[in-house]
């Protein structure tokens, strides 16, 4: 069974006598094992790359540890803008912050998001199509992005007024979120495409850390059901990424649509224990692990890898589980610690 056809049975519910197993890659480690970059102060230099130099980084990845999934991020894009769009861009984007007008939501989504030809022609994706064509048969492959609600908090609006404008605004919130969403459907169809199976939405701001449940049901669940129905009946594999504390919105999660859970260690003031949380999805969505990026991967022996890989195997009774980390994989973890991961799941069986 190929790594592709593990993933998707897995997704399916069928059952498999191996587990998936892919370390949480999306990120910058990648770059410096491919000796891109030496750290954080390179990061501009690894998200300038695109096409085949991108590809190449993530092929070394892939043969290095051989997980069971592409965990891809979005290349540098060739498409060029003149300053009309801008300034036309910075006009509608302060119109929308007051979130007096539908009209300029909508006029602004029109101008911001690109069309699938602009998308496929921008070049962003063209390191999967290369992917796809050598590995597309045997492994699975997925693209990994931050959603609008990480947008609207870090780029248009700012966390404390995007919190502000949840309680005093919630029906324009409501309406700018589900156009953000909306407009993200065109990408996905570049991405179909391209040649990509699956797409994990990074859903950040929206946990019960920072918002209330009925908040997060009121303004953000409807427009995340909708985009991950979409781009299911695409064909794309749909998988949330959630950041924070999920814990309070397992029910709501259940009802999104997506085939695929992914969730961050124990952090802050909540505690995401895997056998919890896997009791909670009550095997309507496949988990994937949280075995801790920084104390356990980084910072742990080789021995320390393999009793918590395999305490959230043996916790994982009933399939629909892929082992992974919770985070993406930190600077300086010692590849020993990810081949051990890998292979403590190869090695298991149920």
């Amino acid at each position: 069974m190929t790594s592709k056809e593990l993933m998707l049975k897995t997704f399916r519910g069928e059952a498999t006598d191996q587990i998936p197993v892919t370390p949480h890659w999306w990120g910058l480690y990648k770059f410096r094992l491919a000796g891109i970059i030496s750290g954080y102060e390179g990061e501009a230099t690894a998200w300038s790359l695109s096409g085949q130099e991108l590809a190449k980084v993530d092929e070394l990845f892939y043969q290095t540890f051989k997980p069971d999934m592409f965990h891809l991020t979005t290349g540098a894009s060739h498409m060029t803008r003149d300053e009309s769009y801008y300034r036309e861009y910075h006009r509608l984007l302060k119109e929308v912050c007051k979130l007096e007008s539908k009209a300029a939501i909508d006029e602004f989504v029109e101008l911001a998001y690109p069309s699938k030809e602009e998308i496929l022609e921008s070049g962003v994706f063209d390191h999967i199509s290369i992917l796809s064509n050598k590995y597309g048969e045997e492994v699975f492959i997925a693209l990994n992005e931050g959603n609008p609600i990480c947008t609207i908090f870090d780029s248009y609006m700012g966390f404390v007024e995007a919190l502000t404008a949840l309680v005093e605004k919630p029906d324009m919130m409501e309406y700018f979120v589900f156009k953000l969403y909306e407009g993200l459907l065109p990408r996905m169809e570049a991405l179909v495409e391209k040649g990509a199976h699956g797409y994990i939405g990074s859903e950040t701001y929206c946990s019960c850390d920072i918002i209330s449940p009925q908040t997060y049901r009121d303004i953000v669940f409807p427009a995340q059901q909708f985009f991950y129905k979409s781009i299911e009946r695409m064909g794309l594999v749909p998988i949330v990424y959630f950041l924070g504390d999920i814990k309070p919105i397992i029910k709501d999660i259940r009802k999104l649509g997506v085939k695929g859970l992914m969730i961050e260690e124990s952090k802050k003031t909540f505690v995401l224990d895997i056998a919890e949380i896997y009791r909670m999805l009550e095997g309507e969505i496949v988990l994937f692990g949280n075995l801790d990026s920084v104390y356990t991967l980084l910072k742990g022996a080789t021995q320390d890898v393999e009793q918590e890989t395999i305490r959230q195997l043996e916790v994982v009774t009933n399939g629909r589980f892929i082992t992974a980390n919770g985070s993406p994989i930190c600077f300086d973890t010692p590849a020993e610690n990810i081949h051990a991961m890998v292979s403590t799941v190869r090695n298991y069986r149920r």
